[in-house]
């Protein structure tokens, strides 16, 4: 799980040029601004700052298209980053705050709450490769306590340090329809009792700990916005 890609800061200085209205010496309305670091925006600008939607474009192949206040990120936007990386949803002074999806380089993707560009709240991580999901509640960019889904039906919940199971937590078997119940220790899962569980019991109990994953990724208006359909084998 790789971390964010470092947050693009648009020019704030107060020399550029400038193709559109302009009263009282200053900017107003639609128009293009080009900035001398090489930096393009083409929106909106009132008095004399980015305001309103618009598309920044950063001379290093970064773009934002989306809603500005005051010359910082703020609202809905899209951000296309240097490495390839997507986050698409809400901001709030520059930064990542609300409810967003950040699809990574390598084909992960993060789908729920951030908080100062950190994932933070509700969220689903779906794992390219191997196919997996950590669903549940994040901190500070880590993954602390939830489920963790396996692509061949099997159900890790529990609580996580550092976006690794440790303490207390249980395993569900889709296979062997079973359910181990132990901790997790420096590293070392300690085994506890064990108990059979119908497939039935697992695939229900996937269900509530995840609602809707297994609807269409056709229909993402159907889904809670932290549910990213995921494929079994």
């Amino acid at each position: 799980m790789s971390d964010e890609e470092e947050e693009e800061l648009e020019e704030l200085e107060k020399v550029f040029s400038w193709l559109g209205a302009i009263v009282d010496f200053v900017p107003i309305g639609m128009g293009i601004a080009g900035y001398v670091n090489g930096d393009t925006f083409e929106g909106v600008y009132l008095d004399g700052k980015r305001n309103g939607l618009g598309k920044y474009i950063f001379k290093n192949g970064a773009n934002y298209e989306g809603n500005y206040s005051q010359n910082q990120k703020s609202g809905i936007g899209t951000m296309n980053y240097p490495d390839k990386s997507i986050y698409q949803g809400s901001w709030f002074q520059d930064k990542r705050n609300g409810e967003g999806q950040y699809t990574y380089p390598n084909g992960d993707i993060y789908k729920g709450q951030w908080k100062d560009n950190k994932r933070d709240g509700v969220g689903t991580y779906h794992f390219q490769n191997p196919i997996s999901q950590f669903v549940g509640d994040w901190l500070k960019g880590g993954f602390t306590k939830g489920t963790w889904l396996f692509a061949n039906g099997d159900i890790y919940e529990g609580t996580f340090a550092k976006n690794k199971p440790d303490g207390q937590g249980k395993f569900m078997f889709f296979k062997s329809k079973g359910t181990t119940h132990g901790k997790f220790e420096k590293g070392r899962w300690i085994i506890g009792n064990t108990s059979m569980t119908p497939a039935k019991i697992i695939l229900q109990y996937m269900l509530k700990a995840s609602p809707s994953i297994f609807a269409s990724s056709n229909n993402p208006l159907n889904q809670p916005s932290s549910v990213i359909p995921m494929r079994f084998l």
